[in-house]
Formats: structure tokens, sequence, C-alpha cells
């Protein structure tokens, strides 16, 4: 069995308080599977320990195979897009330029993934709208669509 994530006794204290406490979960490949939790549960913290953004206190965890202890985990999150919370986007550019700027910050120099990506999420009518004038949904499908630059990057996603 091929598993996408596997966490092994996971933990992430913050001072005296345990926000992950021994999480342990097999994320088989091409499953889809939810985090649902209260508040302070845990799912933004699991999150971003599997995007490299915080180290566990204890435990580990791999993403195909690969242990958050190996050099080759870096690599391998070069390849991950993921919003966390709120989307990174500049509300002065039009939903266009925000992922032609994502497209340059990972070096892509061919926008010809642009329009493709916003058709995928349903934005191709607002692409020239700027980012403040959309709507929180649109706004958080914009965010979609910039996590999967990266991907139209390494699968010629157009």
């Amino acid at each position: 069995m091929e598993y996408l994530l596997e966490t092994d006794n996971l933990a992430k204290y913050y001072k005296d308080i345990k926000v992950l406490n021994n999480l342990n979960i097999h994320v088989k490949k091409g499953a889809i599977y939810g985090l649902i939790g209260k508040n302070g549960a845990g799912k933004t913290t699991l999150i971003r320990l599997i995007c490299g953004l915080q180290k566990p206190t204890k435990g580990t965890y791999s993403i195909y195979g690969i242990k958050n202890t190996d050099k080759k985990i870096t690599d391998l999150r070069k390849r991950m897009g993921a919003i966390i919370e709120i989307p990174s986007i500049r509300q002065e550019l039009s939903a266009k330029e925000n992922l032609i700027e994502q497209d340059m910050i990972i070096g892509i120099s061919d926008f010809s993934n642009v329009n493709y990506l916003l058709k995928l999420v349903g934005l191709e009518n607002a692409k020239e709208r700027k980012v403040k004038n959309l709507s929180l949904g649109m706004k958080q499908r914009l965010g979609i669509a910039m996590t999967l630059v990266r991907k139209s990057r390494f699968f010629n996603i157009r």
C-alpha cells in the first residue's frame, strides 16, 4: 500500500499546550481526506508541519515515503501547494497578474498556464478585475489557482 502521508506519534507543543499529541494517520495515495475538528484541534498545525513551516516537537511524518528528517523532502515540497487560512494575494493586482507574479516567483517564464488555471477555477471572466473587487469565494478560488501554479510547472498543466 502506497501512502501519500503517514504520521508516527506526531506531536507539536507550544510550551505546555499540546496542539497535536501522538497523531497517527495513514492517507492512501489518491484518497480524498478531510481534516475536521474544533478550533485548536491542530488542523492548521498539521498542515504547517507537512509544509515545513514548523518542526514537530516529537514524532515523524513521511510524504510519499520520504521522512521529514530526510533532506529530499525539500525537493518534494517544491511540488506542493497549500493554502493556510488566507491566501497571499496582492489586492491591487488583477487575478491574472497575481498568477503571473506567482509564476515568476517560482521561476516560470512562460505564462501560458495562467489563462488555463483561471478557467479551471472559474475566474476566466474576472481575470482582469482587481482582487480587491472580487468576492471572498473568488479570492479563495484564485488562491487555489495559485497553488496549482506549482503543479503546472511539474506536470505541464495547460
